[in-house]
């Protein structure tokens, strides 16, 4: 249940999601408070990561269109067990692993205060710009054979992306969206429990759509927005369709495993072929990307053969030259 001040600051959204501009006067009646107050309100926001503009004399207007995800109209078109839909939280990942995991549960956020990548990186995550999501998945699999989950992860996100006429997406083994070798989402898949009772697998997915450049100053990489390859791509009809693609993919998964998935990953898979290093701690090994195996782990052809390569704390990178 959002609070008053969290209810506030969506109906800020709302009124300048009808475009143009808006005197602070007039926000302040639709919401009946002071205009100060709403000076704070829009303080907090801009804070938040999402663009407002501000002109003397005219008020306050987006920098860009902002979508604010519908929760009735995802319970009515997706089949979960559970669904939460906020506008602040810590992380999603979080939210779903210490409030109540549930198999099929989706927790979607607006915004994430401590949104992680994979091995504990920051992932930038302003206000009503981007997805972030985390879904419950329970599994009698072993651990063993999870190794190429975040793969299969990755290909339903691009047939989702594909579905929404955004083509040309890959996989950069093994958890980063892309799009012609720059970041256009990111996955984090978090395991618990054991296998007496099942294993609690938290799928958190995060993916750019319309992020302002001045709210990823923080980001080390090339990046791109969805926005930039579909215009009016809607932020809902994205993750309506990932959801209905993750739940699909899971359940071939789990009746015939990653094996079954691997053609489609070569047609994906952005380091087949290329110049890659592989980093674990102080140790660069170099070589040329060659698929990957049954499990998921990276192939990697060095001039002593194929060595398998598990992910966990290794870095992998482009390189160029020999």
């Amino acid at each position: 249940m959002a609070s008053q001040k969290e209810q506030q600051l969506i109906e800020i959204i709302r009124v300048l999601s009808k475009g143009g501009f808006y005197s602070g006067q007039a926000i302040a009646d639709t919401l009946d408070v002071s205009r100060a107050y709403v000076w704070k309100l829009i303080q907090q926001l801009q804070e938040l990561g999402l663009g407002i503009e501000s002109v003397t004399g005219r008020g306050y207007c987006l920098q860009f269109p902002v979508e604010l995800l519908d929760e009735e109209r995802l319970k009515q078109s997706l089949s979960l067990n559970e669904l939460e839909v906020r506008l602040i939280t810590d992380s999603t990942n979080e939210a779903l692993k210490s409030e109540g995991f549930a198999h099929n549960k989706l927790v979607v956020a607006e915004y994430q205060s401590a949104g992680r990548g994979r091995r504990g990186r920051q992932w930038v995550s302003p206000i009503a710009s981007n997805l972030y999501l985390s879904l419950g998945w329970k599994t009698q699999l072993p651990v063993q054979q999870l190794g190429g989950l975040s793969l299969v992860v990755g290909l339903a996100i691009v047939n989702a992306l594909k579905q929404l006429g955004v083509k040309d997406v890959e996989v950069k083994w093994p958890n980063d969206i892309r799009y012609q070798g720059r970041k256009l989402g990111g996955i984090l898949v978090e395991l618990s429990g054991d296998m007496v009772g099942g294993l609690n697998v938290i799928i958190g997915v995060g993916l750019n759509v319309h992020m302002a450049s001045v709210a990823a100053d923080s980001i080390d990489q090339d990046w791109i927005n969805l926005q930039e390859l579909k215009p009016d791509i809607s932020r809902q009809a994205v993750l309506i369709n990932v959801i209905k693609q993750l739940q699909s993919h899971l359940e071939q998964f789990s009746s015939e495993g990653f094996e079954s998935f691997q053609a489609d990953w070569r047609q994906v898979d952005e380091c087949f072929n290329k110049k890659v290093s592989i980093l674990q701690g102080d140790d660069v090994i170099n070589g040329v990307g060659a698929g990957v195996d049954t499990n998921g782990a990276f192939l990697l052809q060095t001039g002593k053969g194929i060595k398998p390569v598990y992910a966990g704390e290794v870095s992998l990178r482009f390189r160029e030259g020999d």
